[in-house]
């Protein structure tokens, strides 16, 4: 089992999944159907005599009131599974509803659990707030002893309202459980600071105290020198004002008090929540800062030992920040929420997009995409459907948003940094049939070596035959092409053929350049070649919106400005290293030399926007009958069957090809037979072959489109059939009727 506690707790754990807490049964099925194996941490129970027993029954007796108690204050995750109640607005006092589990408050409390710090955002109304509150109410309580916490909004009237919150939760546990007020040896009740401002616990003496915004920069620092606290909550971050003085002056008073509580077994940790800021602020720009220079959580790293998990905090040397990012899709919500919180919020659509949305991008002013072309790109975009884990501690991020038929070449382009604070090194993947995006990898702290690494073992055990072009501009990008060409992946290396100067001479009367054709390997981007590549990212802008996919691209995108000599490139508060990738990928699909004889692919026509668009008028529409199905083989589906479900019915049962499939059948087709034309003309075969190196024996395989090597007893067959009598003019393949050629090919095919 991976991390479960950091104070001492009993060597005994037992899973309750008797809990009657919905919300945490139906998180460890959704953790174990994602192959998650560390699922059920937040159902453990040390005290197996408290299943089945209420912590609010009015009649329980002491001795199970302390055994509650002593759960309470050694398991967080019972706390919040079995005692906490969040008050209902206008709702009884001791009353509220239970707290409700999802994917977004179990990765805050599984790493508040740890003390690791975090940047959170999630929409509106999903409990950011309230699983921080509820964490801090259990240190307040339980955790610590002479210990404080401090609260931070972007104005003091929000800070005082968490702690009102706080409280309400507070008074809505057993009133056991609440400390609220205790009673001196002399029968005398305690005073203690309990204020909208600040509250004390009189029993472990614990403090919660809000601050106030700064109005200055000298008080912000003068602020941020007088937090020493090792629980540090800075609610709406993006938008505290002069956040960045603030939280730089408070980072080393956080560090020392940190190190007293990590000395002490206690907790301690940054939280910052926040929804995206306007990136025209500099508090909204240093938040922003901020959040990309943090580590990625990913569900996965459940599965991580407490030592790998602080490799993988420690390997940013950027950030020791963990990110944490849900949208209201991954948090359970429908668009029947979306649909209301825009109604309440008046449909401004700035804020639905920071606050339910939230997008950071703010379209740059000069941006050279319009609105309109950029909103049709955002609405393909996608989630990742999986992730791919490089480097030590997976500290490198391989994010899969499409699955790519690796059987055909994929072309990977890269865009190497020189890990400076404006850029990063970033992959993209794309399907060199479709050109459609199918990963990418972007990281700001990645060395050449590293780099290098992650490029090797995505093509050695992903992608064998994939195209890699990397840009080769600076020392960075040449050094990882050079280190790759030490490796079984230089076959994979682009290449070109080009005139080099190789030494000067001299001819008797002046110095001449000696040139010579030599392999380049990659792109060295010119800016003859640059003007190219922003072309092609204006033409699949025009043609290719729904290709795009990923968030960073849009994102990216939406940053991009046109300076004033011209030239198109990202803002000065922007990134474009990702956009930069994908255009070393589309540059081999677009501009790329001999790709079919060098790399084995066969460009096609490209499916436009207007294309897509006719064909996915309806799924009905898209699909057209070979053949019907037999009655016989239906069956009736479940209530409830999908239309996924439904048609994978029909395709195992049926002859039916979608609209899609028509079209690529019936362009292999044609292929087919201009490969058997082509093989039926010596002459044309005997050129073709001289120009690229091939025996006349070779000729295009109609089915793949590959070059094959014919045996020899068939290519100097002495018989009466003719190449138009071994090959099928109709589809560009073997004739079965020739015996002996169907003969010798059929075990290469099969």
């Amino acid at each position: 089992m991976a991390v479960l506690q950091n104070m001492i707790t009993p060597t005994t754990v037992h899973i309750h999944k008797e809990t009657t807490n919905q919300s945490f049964i139906d998180m460890h099925n959704y953790l174990k159907s994602k192959g998650i194996q560390n699922n059920d941490f937040f159902l453990i129970l040390y005290d197996a005599g408290l299943k089945g027993i209420d912590p609010r029954d009015p009649l329980l007796p002491q001795y199970m009131k302390a055994r509650i108690m002593n759960e309470c204050r050694i398991n967080y995750w019972y706390f919040l599974r079995e005692v906490v109640r969040i008050p209902d607005q206008g709702g009884q006092v001791n009353a509220g509803a239970r707290y409700k589990l999802n994917r977004g408050n179990l990765a805050m409390n599984f790493l508040f659990q740890i003390n690791f710090n975090m940047f959170v955002e999630m929409p509106r109304q999903h409990g950011k707030t309230v699983a921080a509150l509820c964490r801090y109410l259990w240190v307040y309580n339980f955790a610590t002893t002479n210990s404080e916490i401090m609260f931070m909004h972007k104005d003091h009237t929000g800070s005082k309202k968490n702690l009102k919150q706080l409280k309400d939760i507070r008074d809505a546990l057993p009133s056991y459980l609440q400390f609220d007020s205790a009673i001196n040896s002399e029968g005398k009740k305690l005073k203690v600071p309990n204020t909208v401002v600040t509250i004390q616990n009189p029993f472990n003496n614990n403090k919660i105290t809000t601050f106030p915004s700064a109005r200055t920069k000298e008080s912000a620092n003068n602020l941020g020198r007088g937090s020493t606290m090792p629980l540090q909550y800075y609610d709406e971050f993006a938008f505290i004002p002069f956040n960045k003085e603030v939280y730089l002056a408070a980072t080393p008073a956080f560090s020392t008090a940190s190190k007293n509580a990590r000395n002490n077994r206690s907790p301690y940790g940054i939280l910052l929540t926040t929804t995206p800021g306007d990136l025209l602020t500099d508090s909204g720009t240093f938040a922003f800062e901020l959040r990309n220079n943090a580590t990625e959580w990913k569900e996965d790293y459940y599965d991580y030992s407490y030592d790998k998990l602080v490799g993988l905090r420690d390997s940013n040397p950027n950030s020791t920040f963990f990110r944490v990012v849900y949208t209201f899709q991954q948090l359970g919500s429908s668009m029947d929420y979306f649909n209301k919180i825009a109604r309440e919020m008046n449909n401004e659509w700035p804020a639905i997009r920071r606050e339910v949305l939230l997008e950071w991008a703010e379209t740059a002013t000069d941006c050279p995409f319009s609105t309109e072309d950029l909103d049709v790109i955002k609405s393909y975009l996608k989630v990742p459907i999986r992730t791919l884990f490089f480097g030590r501690f997976g500290q490198y991020q391989f994010n899969i948003y499409d699955d790519i038929d690796t059987n055909y070449p994929p072309i990977i382009g890269v865009d190497v940094s020189g890990c400076t604070y404006k850029d990063s090194s970033a992959i993209t993947v794309i399907d060199s049939k479709t050109t459609k995006v199918g990963a990418t990898m972007n990281c700001n702290f990645i060395p050449a070596d590293d780099l290098a690494m992650v490029i090797y073992e995505l093509v050695t055990k992903y992608m064998s035959n994939a195209i890699v072009n990397i840009e080769t501009n600076g020392g960075y990008g040449s050094s990882v092409v050079a280190m790759l060409k030490k490796t079984s992946v230089k076959r994979n290396l682009y290449w070109e053929i080009k005139d080099r100067v190789v030494e000067d001479k001299f001819d008797g009367m002046n110095m001449v350049k000696e040139k010579r054709k030599m392999r380049v390997y990659c792109l060295y981007s010119t800016p003859a070649i640059r003007n190219r590549l922003i072309e092609i990212l204006f033409e699949r802008v025009m043609y290719h919106k729904d290709k795009f996919i990923a968030p960073i691209l849009h994102q990216e995108m939406s940053g991009m400005v046109t300076k004033k000599n011209g030239k198109v490139e990202h803002s000065d508060k922007s990134h474009d290293d990702q956009v930069f990738s994908y255009l070393m990928a589309l540059y081999v699909w677009y501009d790329g030399h001999n790709l079919a004889e060098n790399f084995g692919i066969m460009k096609n026509s490209l499916m436009t926007d207007a294309d897509t668009e006719l064909d996915e008028i309806s799924l009905e529409d898209n699909i057209e009958s070979v053949e019907k199905i037999d009655p016989q083989t239906l069956v009736s589906y479940e209530e409830g069957s999908t239309m996924d479900e439904v048609m994978k019915f029909v395709d195992e049962n049926s002859k039916f090809i979608t609209a899609v499939q028509f079209a690529d059948e019936t362009r292999k087709f044609e292929q087919n037979k201009l490969n058997a034309e082509m093989m039926r003309d010596t002459v044309l075969r005997r050129a073709y072959c001289e120009a690229y190196g091939l025996e006349e024996s070779m000729v295009i395989d109609g089915r793949t489109g590959m070059f094959v090597e014919l045996p020899t007893e068939v290519f100097n067959a002495d018989d009466e059939d003719t190449y138009d009598e071994m090959f099928d003019p109709d589809t560009g393949t073997v004739n079965p009727r020739h015996s002996v050629l169907a003969g010798n090919l059929s075990q290469w095919w099969d």
